[in-house]
């Protein structure tokens, strides 16, 4: 495993080397960490090397932390081929700059001075996180309708028509706009299973470079909404670490814990 690190402070450089590699061998596995002082060498490197997990300060003298974050959201697996763990580890605290780097798709925000043992342990859950859903998803690819006779999805009193575009909750129309109707066509299709952030743009927005968090978000937001997707209702709609979404019955609710596919049809156009 490979861990890169931004800080321009030897002695935080130094408090995280002991905290990562210090003492027994806490990983199980070979573990290669590299140390950066400048982020614009931290970021040539990046464009060139695979690191599995980043972990970020947010001000050095030369780029911040976030600078990186977005180069790695946008171009990092297309480049690589492959998803890192950002966790910004900075002395930033207020509420706007922990909002900003999680928008930009950070995994964690750890405020200065660190908790060794606090770091690694929410170091190694965003690592499994990614292994167990990158395991999970490739067994399982994401169900996407491909052919042009119809659909009709029914899950816990929600009803999808795919050919004319309408929704229902409980008999009840609801209005969607073209590509929030296609969004939740595809999370309730995948129900039970996590659907990556590459794989909604791929099928919602017909991207295959990915897209904005901040869009995706939105209509997620406006969607879980309009939908009132909620315990109350049955369902639940989460996001997941560094991945994408998952939407999953409650078991609570009877009579309805998979979606019925009753034919197939085109997604909407978006």
């Amino acid at each position: 495993m490979r861990i890169a690190v931004l800080d321009d402070e030897k002695t935080q450089l130094q408090l995280i080397e002991q905290a990562l590699i210090g003492g027994d061998n806490q990983w199980g596995e070979d573990v290669d960490v590299q140390f950066f002082s400048s982020g614009e060498a931290m970021l040539q490197t990046a464009k060139r090397e695979f690191f599995d997990c980043y972990l970020l300060d947010r001000r050095v003298g030369d780029m911040s932390g976030d600078v990186i974050l977005q180069w790695l959201r946008q171009y990092g697996e297309k480049t690589h081929g492959d998803y890192s763990i950002v966790i910004m580890l900075t002395s930033l605290r207020a509420e706007g700059e922990v909002v900003s780097s999680l928008t930009l798709g950070a995994n964690d925000y750890i405020i200065k001075p660190f908790r060794p043992a606090e770091l690694v342990a929410r170091m190694k859950r965003a690592l499994e996180t990614k292994r167990a859903l990158s395991n999970a998803n490739t067994a399982a690819p994401v169900v996407v309708a491909d052919d042009s006779d119809g659909d009709v999805v029914n899950l816990c009193g929600y009803e999808f028509e795919s050919f004319s575009n309408t929704v229902t909750f409980n008999g009840k129309s609801v209005v969607l706009t073209g590509r929030e109707f296609a969004l939740a066509l595809l999370l309730f299709r995948n129900a039970g299973r996590s659907v990556s952030r590459q794989s909604i743009f791929e099928v919602v927005w017909r991207r295959v470079d990915g897209g904005s968090n901040r869009t995706l978000d939105t209509h997620i937001y406006r969607v879980r909404h309009s939908l009132k997707l909620n315990p109350e209702n049955g369902i639940s709609l989460k996001p997941v670490y560094g991945y994408g979404y998952r939407l999953d019955v409650l078991n609570r609710v009877t009579g309805a814990d998979t979606p019925t596919i009753l034919d197939t049809v085109d997604e909407p156009q978006a």
